[in-house]
């Protein structure tokens, strides 16, 4: 099941959309204004992972449990999400 990221043009609204198959196509709309102009935004899952590789930084250096996120006071980022 896919999910797929928008943000409303409108209001700024960050949502995420579930489709049960790939070739189901998204009805991105507005859960907050219903506005159907949508943007579909990149995941962060895929910021992640490509960014340590595109910086020239390992993918091993990137995951590590034992050093702590600039973002927050967590050792362990997947509760942060970075």
């Amino acid at each position: 099941m896919p999910i797929y990221e928008y943000q409303c043009d409108k209001c700024k609204k960050q949502f995420e959309v579930v489709t049960l198959s790939l070739s189901e196509k998204p009805k991105a709309v507005c859960p907050k204004c219903k506005s159907k102009k949508t943007s579909k935004m990149m995941s962060r899952v895929g910021k992640g992972k490509y960014s340590s590789m595109n910086s020239g930084g390992s993918a091993s250096s990137s995951t590590s449990s034992s050093s702590s996120c600039s973002s927050c006071s967590s050792s362990n980022c997947s509760s942060c999400g970075h």
